[in-house]
């Protein structure tokens, strides 16, 4: 890590306190030495934690995009899309001690007055919600996809967010089988 630009350094870090431990729960004081990098150096490049947590959710929000279309983009195994998806995220969040959703962990612990993170978390669930109407509708009808599309999304969300809250994938599983009968996909 310590071949990285300083900025990078300090998002690598950011990132990870702000997914382990919260956005809330992290001070940039922990931040500042865990990289190694001065206060001043740290100031270059960010000027406050909001700042900083802005640019680490953007940074995940670009990578997050370019997964999703890399996955919309990918038009083998059609009846198998959304159990790879749900699969995916089963596997990330077993690897990631159910930590579940960046966004939606920062959205529960930002302050009010961090206008800009909370915009950008709404574009970001935005975003993920488009997603899944536009895989809904590689699957089913073109006039059903939107409403699908968002229900899948709504069983998606809750699903991520009970697996996080009981440290287990069956909510995962549920609503994966409940998406794939809205989609009259057979198991």
């Amino acid at each position: 890590m310590a071949n990285l630009p300083v900025r990078e350094r300090i998002l690598v870090k950011a990132g990870e306190f702000f997914h382990t431990r919260g956005y809330g729960a992290v001070r940039l004081e922990e931040i500042i030495g865990a990289t190694g990098v001065s206060k001043g150096a740290f100031y270059q490049d960010f000027s406050s934690k909001s700042e900083l947590g802005y640019a680490w959710l953007e940074r995940l929000s670009k990578r997050m995009k370019i997964m999703h279309q890399n996955f919309l983009d990918n038009p083998a195994d059609r009846d198998r899309r959304l159990r790879k998806y749900f699969y995916s995220m089963r596997g990330w969040m077993e690897s990631n001690d159910f930590r579940g959703c960046q966004f939606a962990n920062t959205a529960a612990s930002v302050s009010h007055d961090e206008e800009d993170i909370i915009h950008l978390i709404d574009q970001y669930k935005r975003a993920q919600h488009k997603f899944f109407v536009e895989l809904a509708a590689s699957l089913v009808d073109q006039r059903e996809a939107q409403r699908i599309g968002t229900a899948i999304f709504l069983l998606y969300s809750g699903a991520m967010a009970e697996a996080q809250n009981l440290k287990a994938t069956w909510p995962l599983d549920d609503a994966l089988a409940c998406a794939e009968a809205l989609c009259e996909i057979k198991r």
